[in-house]
C-alpha cells in the first residue's frame, strides 16, 4: 500500500504541481488524511477551480528552484540549480570569471539520470536537488549528448580545468 503521505512526498519531490496541489486541496478539505491508502484518491471529485488557484498561490512552493544549462567552451555544458537565471549567471560568474553565456532553462533533463564522477553516483537531478541547502547551486559539466558531469574550476574563456 501506497499512503497519501508517501504520494505526496512523492509529488513535492519531483515538482508534480498538479498532483500535489490536489492531494492538498483533498486534505484541507478532510476528503482524505495522510494515512489513507493512495487508492482512495481515485474516488474524490476534485474542484479543478480550486485547484488551479491553489496552484497560482503556490503554497507548497513548487518549481520555485529550476535547472539551468549554460553553454560552454568547446560542447560542454554547465548545469546550474537556481530560482532565477540571473542568479546562475552571477554563480558562473563568480566561479569561472567567464563572460556570461546563453542560458536556457531545462526543467526537462531533470528526470534524465546522470552519473555523478565526483562520487560515482548515478541520480536524477531530482534526486540529486534534494541533497542541496542554498541556492542556486553549481551541479557541473557535461558535455554534449553524454549524461556525466564533472565538477570543474577554470579561470577564462579558453581554461577550464576538470578535478575529481
Amino acid at each position: 500500500m501506497i499512503t497519501v503521505q508517501e504520494m505526496f512526498d512523492y509529488a513535492l519531490e519531483m515538482d508534480l504541481s498538479h498532483l500535489a496541489h490536489s492531494i492538498y486541496w483533498a486534505l484541507l478539505t478532510e476528503r482524505i488524511t495522510f494515512l489513507d491508502d493512495s487508492e482512495k484518491l481515485k474516488g474524490i471529485e476534485f474542484d479543478e477551480v480550486e485547484i488551479k488557484r491553489l496552484m497560482e498561490k503556490n503554497d507548497l512552493n513548487i518549481g520555485k528552484v529550476k535547472l539551468f544549462v549554460m553553454d560552454g567552451p568547446e560542447d560542454w555544458y554547465v548545469f546550474y540549480l537556481a530560482e532565477h537565471s540571473l542568479d546562475a549567471y552571477r554563480l558562473h560568474e563568480e566561479l569561472f570569471r567567464e563572460r556570461q553565456r546563453k542560458i536556457t532553462r531545462a526543467d526537462r533533463l531533470m528526470t534524465r539520470y546522470m552519473t555523478f564522477v565526483e562520487t560515482g553516483t548515478e541520480e536524477c537531478l531530482y534526486e540529486h536537488k534534494k541533497e542541496i541547502i542554498t541556492y542556486p547551486t553549481y551541479v557541473g559539466h557535461a558535455k554534449a549528448g553524454e549524461r556525466t558531469l564533472y565538477r570543474m574550476v577554470g579561470g577564462s574563456d579558453d581554461e577550464v580545468y576538470i578535478y575529481t
